[in-house]
């Protein structure tokens, strides 16, 4: 056997360790055992610490068989798995010293430059091949300094040899040392998706018909409607395909143009859009509709027009034309004359128009849109053609809605949401306008009894004379006013701090909190700027008062790993940046990655060393108004394909996530960046995560065209930073932006909004990885998945069966086929259902039809998505701080990916969720069924009462036993005196959790078996009729009505699902239940509350369930109903 190596690395303290298979051997093998042996090396040290460090060694690090070379308090050890052998006086830092332990005939020696330090016994042994070099473990820095030629062989060197190679020194400018910490790799592999389109017997086919088209009414009104003093809504759209114009723009922007026989058009809304509410095309997320709608939408123009009288008001001031979201690009014409243009689906188009408008006559306004200019060739998703490439050749676009080429979640959307996708408006203003404004806090006392309120106003003069002016900055009972001068044609910002404004020392403040943490309290701030006495501009927006900070590990500047809590709005108020995202200050370090703290910036006042369990390190943790967040929420991928994003539409799901106990939201690919959804997100205190337009680095083609995107992405930031719901920028989806974009990105951040956190990447780097997206064994999230700040995990999630019935005609509902595949329930890849469908087949039995696959899908969903959260508690703040779904929200009718469907209705998984997600919240661990009460309030649980009964399938009480706990705030409690034990047969195990006073705080039931093929026992369940009855008076339904709901039978009820209908048979959509998929023990009663729309006329509410016998309940039973 020869020896192996020699090795070369040099290491920094934070690093990670260097583990390498040793030549000729494979997974698992281990060297033979043998008494002869040498390992040698040259090592320079950085740095000495107490203790035991290990420098390079073979074997796995602790086994008994492995053999080390380390220091001991700076000098030589070797060690031999428990043994170990010292030698020599401490080493010198700086200098090269050659080191070799030596083993002959049951006896080891060790050298130093060239001398026996020491000798002892040894005896043999067979060690895993496996070199392991610098091996540190998370709690403490590993080896500091340079290691060349270590070498590993299977024989004892002479002393003569060992003298002879310490006598030549490493020549360190030709060694190529491997290093311990690697920086960020470049992106070396891209796909643009289809090339050709696919073969046409992979396209996927069913048996029912496409839908036909179902036109909307159309709505006419005023094509400008005033929405305050000085903006207008621009409103009164029509369009057409640019290929059925032949007119010159000049004549189509101009007013009197016959626009006719133009659609009306959906605005804001896409192309699309508009024609499927003209009834062109039918519903594209019903069925394979999708199919009938043709690719060359991707590939044409559009033209949208309207005209309307500017009030005689108006004269006199500045008129400036505002798009807030037009995809891709769009030339703007008004009154026959060229304005300008804008490119980018997320930059707001912004042009003077004051010469060309006419006050009291009617003006045209003509906009041609044209979509992203590659668009690829989406790939169908069906059972025979697979899922296809996640996004394709729009990627190199850059800033525009890529998913809609085509993803693993959502088909290729035909016109690649091209359009006026958000509204079109005039402002008016004198010669002053107010630009972006930036409003931070500051908490400067630990009880948050005084909030610091910091309001920069940029004020631009578009006159061509200096104009004195004073900027007003208004809230709550706050008035603030300061004086400024501004040259011409120039911007110069107004700052308000309360070092100069008392006022803005604000006391006993109403914060804005993460839901499930305090109220997300907003305040209404009001500007306003003069000009000659008289007002020249004003705006109002909403603010929230919160301090958000950022817990993580980074490396400093002498390669330690720093456990931090930073204050970024600090930082920027001290003008000091540290955090350091450039791709070569993301390092390798133990358990990930970690971004570097700029030189110097450790001893900032914004941070501070903070002390955390080790398993943690490197991963994020929020802090908000100083409290640690456990952070649990989901990932929105599209707020909704054709972009239809009016308030009223989005703010159902930010209800559902409130209602389901999530706080988070990732703005995956920056697909949903609009103002309903921050705005949303900030009354439903919702965190956001918002990332800019990059995909999976080596997978997903890098944006071409980077001054683009980063002005885009400047815009975003300017535009939307007052939002106390973000809470962080992200550069890339699974990866680094490429370099110039990355430094360019967080400089911007930097400088525009400097008091968040930016980050390159969406994973590992301070962050979880990424996945499982199969169904896998529930113990798995507790033991193995989705650790740290897991920003994507996700499950098959199968909708109800009403809600399949609307998105699939009957033809095509069952069995599973290319309809199925084309909604997302894959076949094969990494987001398969294959493997949930075996673990339906092996714990509830095949399917036989859609009812019963839904029935057994449900319960599949209510334990994945429960067990997904509750393994997040089991960890919290030991090795998890955050668990987000992939995904919480659809962007259309998905088989996949949620806790609702995009029509509002709540299947199985939204409960589990929400059980997962209780504030307090008492739970049974897996595998080994230990018992955890969670506490993520801001106050102590003192002297609670857990009880766990244990009942058979028939209704036996097995047993009944309880204990006392108590949970310290924002922290779990392990339940060591109360054992529940295990069964390899089914059992149901009901857990409930019990304040001193007697008020049940938590409950929690499992169907609990140790052998999967034991839930088959749920089907001899006996089919139980349920006493149903509505308690309360009020007949308000949006007030909410109360359900009783009781088993008087002798044996267990699972998920027993409400569901409204109104007095036409049709649905109730949305419906939030406090609770739902209920399972209730023999005897067992539950209250739920239900809110669904007062203008919907009440019909009934029925109820099935695993084992319930359907039954319905009319409305009209109810008193004073």
């Amino acid at each position: 056997m020869d020896a192996f190596g020699p090795y070369d690395a040099e290491f920094i303290a934070g690093g990670d360790t260097i583990s390498k298979r040793a030549q000729g051997y494979a997974e698992g093998e281990h060297i033979p055992a043998g008494a002869a042996w040498t390992m040698s090396a040259w090592i320079k040290p950085a740095r000495l610490v107490p203790g035991r460090v290990e420098v390079a060694g073979v074997g796995r690090p602790g086994d008994d068989a492995s053999r080390s070379l380390d220091l001991i308090d700076g000098r030589l050890s070797l060690s031999m798995g428990e043994r170990s052998l010292q030698g020599g006086g401490p080493l010198k830092i700086g200098r090269w010293h050659h080191v070799v332990a030596v083993s002959d005939g049951g006896t080891a020696r060790l050298y130093v430059n060239g001398r026996e330090v020491g000798k002892g016994t040894t005896s043999a042994s067979s060690p895993e091949a496996l070199i392991v070099l610098g091996s540190r473990t998370l709690d403490k820095p590993g080896y500091a300094g340079r290691l060349a030629a270590f070498v590993a062989a299977p024989q004892a060197y002479s002393a003569e040899r060992i003298r002879s190679e310490a006598a030549v020194v490493p020549d360190e400018d030709i060694v190529r040392f491997e290093t311990n910490s690697p920086s960020w790799p470049l992106q070396v592999r891209t796909q643009y998706g289809e090339a050709v389109p696919q073969r046409a017997w992979t396209l996927p086919k069913g048996i029912a018909p496409f839908s036909r088209p179902q036109p909307s009414p159309v709505v006419e009104g005023s094509p400008l409607i005033p929405v305050r003093d000085g903006l207008f809504a621009v409103n009164g759209w029509r369009m057409v395909e640019a290929p059925n114009v032949s007119s010159p723009p000049e004549l189509l922007s101009s007013p009197g143009y016959d626009a006719s026989r133009w659609f009306h058009a959906t605005v804001p809304g896409t192309a699309l859009t508009t024609l499927v509410d003209r009834g062109v095309y039918p519903d594209p997320r019903v069925g394979l509709n999708n199919m009938a709608i043709p690719e060359r939408l991707a590939r044409q123009d559009y033209w949208y027009r309207t005209e309307f009288t500017l009030p005689r008001s108006e004269e006199g001031k500045r008129q400036r034309l505002v798009l807030n979201g037009v995809n891709y690009h769009a030339d703007v014409w008004v009154n026959g004359r060229r304005v300008g243009d804008v490119k980018g689906a997320f930059v707001r188009g912004r042009f003077d128009v004051t010469s060309l408008l006419m006050p009291g006559r009617s003006n045209a306004i003509a906009i041609r849109v044209s979509p992203p200019p590659h668009p690829g060739i989406p790939h169908e998703q069906s059972m025979t053609g697979g899922r296809g490439e996640n996004g394709g050749a729009m990627m190199i676009d850059g800033p525009t809605f890529t998913a809609s080429e085509g993803w693993d979640w959502i088909p290729g959307i035909r016109d690649r949401n091209t359009g006026l996708w958000q509204g079109v408006e005039l402002q008016s203003t004198g010669a002053l306008a107010i630009g972006d404004p930036e409003v931070s806090t500051d908490l400067p006392k630990d009880d948050n009894s005084l909030a610091d309120v910091f309001i920069d106003v940029p004020v631009t003069n578009v006159s061509d004379t200096a104009l004195d002016t004073t900027v007003i900055a208004a809230f709550d009972d706050v008035s603030v006013a300061r004086r400024i001068s501004v040259p011409p044609r120039s911007t110069v910002t107004a700052r308000f701090n309360p070092s100069e404004h008392a006022a803005l020392h604000v006391r006993n403040p109403k914060l804005w909190w993460p839901n499930g943490y305090g109220a997300p309290a907003l305040h209404q701030l009001r500007l306003a700027v003069d000009a000659g006495g008289t007002v020249s501009d004003r705006r109002q927006l909403s603010f929230g008062m919160r301090k958000v900070t950022y817990e993580l590990s980074s490396l400093d500047q002498h390669g330690d790993l720093e456990r931090v809590d930073v204050d970024l709005a600090e930082a920027k108020r001290l003008g000091t940046p540290i955090i350091d995202e450039r791709n070569a200050a993301l390092r390798k370090v133990p358990n990930g990655w970690a971004n570097s703290l700029r030189p110097g910036s450790e001893l900032s006042p914004a941070v501070r060393k903070v002390v955390s369990d080790p398993r943690l390190s490197p991963n994020l943790v929020l802090r908000v108004n100083g409290v640690r967040i456990a952070a649990r929420g989901g990932n929105w991928g599209m707020d909704e394909m054709m972009k239809r994003v009016e308030r009223e539409r989005l703010e159902p799901y930010f209800r559902l996530h409130r209602d389901a106990g999530l706080n988070i939201i990732r703005n995956w690919m920056g697909q949903s960046t609009e103002e309903n959804f921050f705005q949303l997100a900030d009354e439903y205190g919702m965190m956001v995560l918002n990332d800019f337009w990059e995909s999976t680095q080596d997978n997903n083609a890098e944006a071409e065209d980077v001054p683009l995107f980063l002005q885009n992405a400047r815009d975003v930031v300017r535009r939307f930073r007052t939002h106390p719901s973000i809470v962080m920028w992200i550069g890339r989806n699974e990866g680094v932006p490429q370099p110039i974009l990355q430094t360019a990105l967080q400089d911007m951040v930097w400088e525009e909004d400097g008091g968040r956190l930016y980050k390159g990447s969406s994973r590992i780097i301070n962050l979880g990885g990424s996945g499982p997206y199969n169904w896998r064994s529930p113990e798995g999230y507790f033991t193995d998945f989705a650790k740290g700040f897991a920003v994507e995990v996700g499950t098959p999630s199968f909708p109800t069966l009403e809600a399949w019935q609307r998105a699939v005609p009957g033809a095509d509902q069952w069995p599973i086929n290319d309809t199925w595949a084309y909604h997302d329930w894959h076949q094969e890849r990494a987001v398969s259902a294959a493997s949930f469908m075996d673990a339906m087949k092996l714990r509830l039995g095949e399917a036989t039809s859609l009812p019963d696959f839904e029935r057994k899908a449900q319960l599949l969903n209510y334990e994945s998505h429960r067990a997904i959260f509750e393994g997040m508690n089991a960890g919290l703040w030991r090795t998890n701080s955050a668990r987000m779904l992939w995904m919480s929200h659809p962007a259309w009718s998905s088989a996949n990916f949620q806790i609702y469907s995009s029509d509002y209705d709540t299947h199985a998984s939204f409960y589990g969720t929400r059980k997962g997600t209780e504030p307090i919240h008492i739970q049974m661990n897996l595998p080994d069924r230990s018992l955890t009460l969670v506490n993520t309030t801001n106050a102590p649980l003192q002297n609670v009462t857990v009880t766990a009964r244990i009942v058979s399938p028939s209704g036996q009480e097995l047993a009944t036993k309880s204990a006392v706990v108590s949970a310290a705030a924002d922290d779990i409690a392990d339940i060591r005196n109360l054992d529940v034990g295990r069964d390899a047969g089914l059992r149901f195990v009901k857990l409930t959790a019990t304040s001193a006073k007697g008020v049940l705080l938590s409950e929690n039931l499992y169907w609990d078996a140790s052998d999967p093929a034991a839930f088959k026992a749920l089907d001899d369940l006996p089919r139980i009729r349920l006493e149903i009855a509505f308690g309360g008076t009020s007949p308000n339904s949006d007030a909410g009505i109360d359900v009783i709901i009781r088993n008087t039978s002798t044996a267990p009820v699972l998920q027993a699902k409400l569901t409204p209908f109104d007095a036409a048979g049709v649905q109730i959509l949305p419906a939030y239940f406090t609770d739902n998929y209920v399972s209730l023990l023999p005897g067992e009663t539950r209250r739920l509350r239900l809110q669904i729309p007062a203008e919907r006329k009440l019909g009934e509410l029925r109820v099935r369930g695993w084992n319930v016998e359907p039954a319905s309940l009319p409305f009209s039973s109810r008193k004073g109903g």
